[in-house]
């Protein structure tokens, strides 16, 4: 199943993070995390279901997308899931959480780092970020991690 995993800034450069249900169907507990989702038939593209999920999940239209060449290979509730990791500009305004979250916040990246629920490196993810934000993309040939 292809999926896609974005990290949200607005214009001044801060991160959104969203804090999970504790009634999520795999991890049965609450914790702070980005947009994910998986690709439906009526998208065009992986850009289409970032935008979607995007608005799905908070409500926030996004103004630019960029893919991170960055791939997450996991298995989720019995699929095969292949995560594309991008980052997505919006317009900071006007949040509405869907049922999956119960709040958020935006942080800097530093805050961001410490507060984030994450399996890998978090000073990677530090970098992937600092490039990220400024529109660079840290990897230069697409990254695959086995989660």
């Amino acid at each position: 199943m292809d999926k896609i995993f974005t990290f949200i800034i607005n214009k001044n450069k801060e991160l959104l993070l969203l804090k999970g249900s504790s009634n999520d169907p795999q991890f049965h507990r609450s914790f702070w995390y980005v947009v994910t989702g998986g690709k439906e038939e009526k998208d065009k593209n992986l850009e289409e279901t970032v935008t979607r999920e995007v608005k799905e999940e908070t409500n926030l239209d996004v103004k630019k997308v960029k893919y991170l060449n960055w791939i997450f290979k996991y298995t989720s509730l019995g699929k095969e899931c292949i995560e594309y990791v991008y980052i997505s500009l919006v317009d900071d305004n006007d949040i509405v959480l869907n049922e999956e979250s119960v709040d958020y916040k935006w942080c800097d990246i530093n805050k961001f780092i410490d507060l984030i629920e994450w399996n890998g490196d978090k000073a990677e993810l530090k970098e992937v970020l600092e490039y990220a934000v400024n529109w660079n993309v840290y990897f230069k040939e697409e990254k695959t991690i086995n989660v």
